[in-house]
């Protein structure tokens, strides 16, 4: 009894204890949501509120601003369906919650350990897109589930429907369903089919992973368990359903008239809402004002020119980015893909070639555009890369590498300085690294790849003399009048300005006579090729260059371009013609103060591959004008000096002169006569020579020695040797000759 008693007593506590808990919950609940009433005319939603500016101050026109309410009769029921089978499937029974699938979330979750189902009905998404936040709190649960008990009697469910379809965000800058059905399908929310409409619902849990626009392949899987979930409930059969799982899709090519903004301001909103720190959708409906650095006229001529059929290459996307050198602001963005360009990833092939190989080199000291280095097949460990074609040019300058884009030379560079210190030193201009990655990435053999405006912000870096600074779309950002975002470039000097000139001079000539050379006549300017590929295709395909004013990337990529599409192909002519639209510049880049000309000692370094400079000695035909830092310079070249043996003798012997000297290893030594006539020449190396000439007249007689090179120039002679011979009871010898060897 006894037992039982406490029993009794435990359950008594265990009940009042619960009666306590839900009254203080729904005496909490009152609380909290006593100031949330739906309000006349809350739920009225437009498809776009923000604004979007050129840098002139001049509106920018976008697709997707049509501030239009589609009605439920102009919306496919393929949509409704869809929608309410993945999101919602007691839609029409229920009265704003789902108390079924709130306690089925509720054990989920628990069984997860963490929130893994929200349980909210189409209605309370309602609520949260057109009144609350996305704040994830039990307080905003609270108010989102008063509101939508608050909708449901006061709207029809097609109303609700209606609403709920026109406040949604789907990505991209696309907020309504019809913005999204135009933008996606190039159709009226009226026109799509069950397939479309299938892949519509599946964004909209993850708009940047489901987007058709950045992944078919996600996209579909998505659109196969909406229409599996609208085949169980009946809302279609299965040759219906058959019919939608074959189907695939493609992006539609022609858009509205304003499309050529669009690439742009998708990205500027995408950063925008970043700097502010709220999610897209609330910046898109914020009414805020987002002044970009775009230029229209440039912005126009990107997208006609990269648009153009005679550009394009069949299964590949393309992308064009221009940058202001000054303050880092994008004035021009467009691209075949939607993913935001500051995460977008691909392999950059040899553009990364100045950031891991040259540059380190140039700032170590140890290196010049001059020096040489051996292109040769080489093995680095388990590593081995090919140039191109299998060709290797053996001895060759810095320069003539960069110009080539050969491969060896570069990665012979890094690996002498080590892929840690070149991996960071390329991080200080802008890009960035996974740890895994090895040599092969001074090829652009990356795991996870770079970003367009990676790459722009290191090319801008050698365009600004060596001064790092951000790339960005977003100039400020304005709400109801007021400032509330500002851009100030902040600038960081990563290398010397002597290093930055000194690669900006060999991308010159990459682009004068490289693999850029389509860009030659385009005046002053800088570039880079670079191609990701192997023996069957090619998978990506850049080219980077700078001028004084601008810095611009144009990559094309696909899954299998033919090989012929390389980076100094399309990717270079697309650039080309690009240039050729931007205003035409007289300037030239600046050469600080620490860059100088000097002559080299030529024959020392095409013989012995030595960089030296020329000394007083070193004759003209030998002299080479080469461009360095005056913080490292090279040492001056002794090769030619002395080049004359310093034991030469002429005695008088018995009926014969006896001339002797010692021949170097270096030169070749002629001897001749008074009347410039060679009597003897002895080879590099030949070591002591003695040689009796015969007396054969009276009077005075003079040998003089000469030095020159093994290709006949002349280095060097001394003053003649004079003999004064009085009598002579010498004969020729009997061999003809004039003299003998000794």
């Amino acid at each position: 009894m006894k037992g039982s008693k406490i029993i009794k007593i435990t359950a008594l506590v265990l009940l009042i204890s619960i009666v306590f808990i839900i009254l203080g919950g729904i005496i909490f609940a009152v609380i909290v949501t006593k100031d949330i009433n739906l309000n006349k005319n809350e739920l009225e939603v437009y498809a776009a509120e923000t604004k979007f500016n050129d840098v002139g101050g001049n509106r920018i026109m976008l697709p997707q601003e049509y501030k239009i309410v589609t009605p439920i009769s102009e919306i496919s029921p393929y949509i409704v369906n869809a929608f309410v089978a993945l999101e919602d499937k007691r839609f029409y029974t229920h009265h704003g919650l789902d108390y079924r699938r709130i306690v089925g979330a509720m054990i989920n979750n628990i069984k997860a350990g963490y929130m893994k189902e929200g349980g909210s009905t189409i209605t309370q998404q309602l609520a949260k897109n057109a009144i609350l936040t996305n704040e994830k709190s039990l307080v905003r649960k609270l108010k989102e589930a008063k509101l939508a008990r608050q909708i449901e009697k006061r709207y029809s469910k097609d109303e609700i429907m209606e609403m709920y379809l026109n406040t949604i965000y789907f990505g991209h800058s696309l907020y309504g369903v019809r913005s999204a059905t135009e933008r996606l399908f190039g159709k009226s929310p009226n026109d799509v089919s069950l397939s479309e409409a299938a892949i519509l619902a599946g964004i909209v849990k993850n708009p940047k992973r489901n987007s058709p626009l950045n992944s078919v392949e996600n996209a579909l899987e998505r659109r196969d368990l909406v229409l599996k979930l609208m085949k169980e409930q009946g809302y279609i059969g299965d040759d219906e359903y058959n019919s939608a799982v074959s189907e695939g899709y493609t992006e539609p090519t022609v858009l509205s008239a304003d499309s050529e903004y669009l690439k742009y301001a998708e990205s500027a909103a995408e950063e925008a809402a970043k700097i502010l720190g709220i999610s897209e959708k609330a910046l898109l409906t914020g009414g805020f004002t987002v002044n970009t650095y775009m230029n229209a006229d440039i912005q126009k001529s990107v997208y006609n020119i990269r648009n153009d059929k005679n550009l394009k290459v069949s299964d590949a996307n393309s992308t064009e980015l221009i940058a202001d050198n000054l303050t880092g602001g994008i004035i021009a963005y467009d691209s075949d893909v939607s993913y935001n360009p500051m995460e977008f990833r691909r392999s950059p092939g040899s553009t990364l070639k100045p950031f891991m190989a040259y540059l380190p080199a140039l700032e170590s000291g140890k290196y010049s555009p001059i020096s040489p280095i051996l292109d040769e097949k080489t093995v680095f460990g388990d590593y081995s890369p090919k140039n191109y074609q299998n060709i290797y040019s053996g001895w060759c300058s810095i320069n003539d590498a960069v110009i080539s884009s050969a491969n060896v030379p570069a990665v012979k560079l890094a690996s002498e300085f080590g892929i840690d210190h070149v991996r960071n030193f390329a991080e200080k201009f802008g890009l960035s690294f996974n740890s895994k990655d090895g040599l092969s990435a001074v090829l652009g053999g990356m795991t996870d790849g770079v970003t367009v405006t990676e790459i722009g912000e290191a090319y801008m870096t050698l365009a600004s003399g060596g001064v790092h600074k951000e790339l960005t779309f977003v100039k400020s950002i304005e709400k109801n009048g007021e400032i509330i975002y500002m851009h100030y470039p902040e600038s960081t000097r990563v290398i010397s300005a002597e290093s930055a000139y000194l690669m900006t001079y060999m991308l010159e000539n990459a682009a004068k006579k490289g693999t850029a050379k389509k860009l030659s006549s385009i005046g002053c300017i800088a570039a880079k090729t670079g191609t990701n590929g192997d023996d069957t295709a090619n998978y990506d395909a850049w080219c980077a260059s700078y001028t004084p004013e601008y810095t611009s990337i144009s990559t094309y990529f696909g899954k299998a371009m033919p090989l012929s599409v390389t980076g100094g192909g399309m990717p270079t002519m697309l650039m080309l013609k690009i240039m050729q639209t931007l205003p035409v510049s007289s300037e030239e880049f600046t050469v600080p103060e620490g860059v100088t000309y000097a002559d080299i000692d030529g024959y020392l370094y095409d013989n012995s591959h030595m960089l030296k400079l020329a000394s007083e000695n070193t004759p003209y035909e030998y002299r080479k004008s080469a461009i360095f830092s005056e913080k490292f310079i090279p040492e001056p070249s002794d090769y030619f000096n002395d080049p004359l043996p310093t034991d030469f003798d002429l005695k008088r012997g018995d009926g014969e002169l006896i001339l002797s000297f010692t021949a170097g290893d270096k030169f070749i030594i002629k001897v001749t006569d008074l009347n410039g006539n060679e009597i003897y020449r002895a080879q590099p190396g030949a070591g002591f020579v003695e040689l009796a000439i015969p007396e054969t007249a009276v009077g005075i007689v003079g040998y003089k020695l000469s030095a020159e090179t093994s290709d006949g120039v002349f280095i060097a002679e001394t003053n003649p040797k004079l003999a004064f011979i009085f009598y002579s009871n010498s004969k020729l010898f009997g061999n003809g000759n004039r003299f003998r060897i000794r």
